[in-house]
């Protein structure tokens, strides 16, 4: 059990005696966490009057606010007893525990990397099949072209002085 200092009232003068109850004058209104529940008790019974609906246990006395997790809220009156026979006491319980939360257990994680992998290798061996087979092209060797041996097919390259840069380079030996 824990202190429910998760809790928060609409009195403010309320205290935990240190047992995992939080207590709310003019008589007490146990707020109990056992487990993964909430609990609220009452010496008589307890009513519902906002918030989440709970199931009652144990005569009546105890009202079950279900799951921690799943952020139970409201607001709950009991009737006092003894001294305080024509009293009565609200109480509110919010909690917040998480706002957009999953519950990871072993499997789901397990399931998440087993399906990350096998998404990556599908990935991979797609690339590989429309990257490596190129159908409908020849090798590189089929698009060059044998030169010829014979040097005299092939006209030597004049220098033409004609073009607008071609001046600026007169000093230079050109290399025929």
């Amino acid at each position: 059990m824990r202190t429910g200092s998760n809790c928060k009232y609409n009195r403010t003068s309320s205290r935990s005696n240190g047992n995992g109850k939080c207590y709310v004058n003019p008589f007490q209104i146990p707020v109990e966490e056992f487990e993964d529940k909430v609990f609220v008790d009452c010496n008589t019974s307890v009513t519902w009057l906002d918030g989440t609906v709970g199931t009652k246990r144990a005569n009546g006395v105890r009202l079950d606010l279900g799951k921690r997790l799943l952020d139970p809220r409201g607001v709950y009156k009991c009737l006092g007893t003894d001294i305080y026979d024509k009293k009565e006491s609200t109480v509110q319980v919010y909690y917040r525990m998480c706002q957009s939360c999953v519950e990871m257990d072993s499997a789901t994680l397990a399931g998440i990397i087993v399906t990350d992998i096998i998404a990556t290798l599908l990935l991979a061996l797609g690339v590989y099949c429309f990257a490596g087979h190129e159908t409908g092209r020849l090798s590189g060797g089929a698009d060059t072209q044998a030169l010829l041996k014979n040097d005299q097919l092939y006209q030597p390259l004049r220098d033409r002085e004609d073009a607008q840069y071609s001046r600026l380079g007169e000093n230079w030996h050109r290399s025929k």
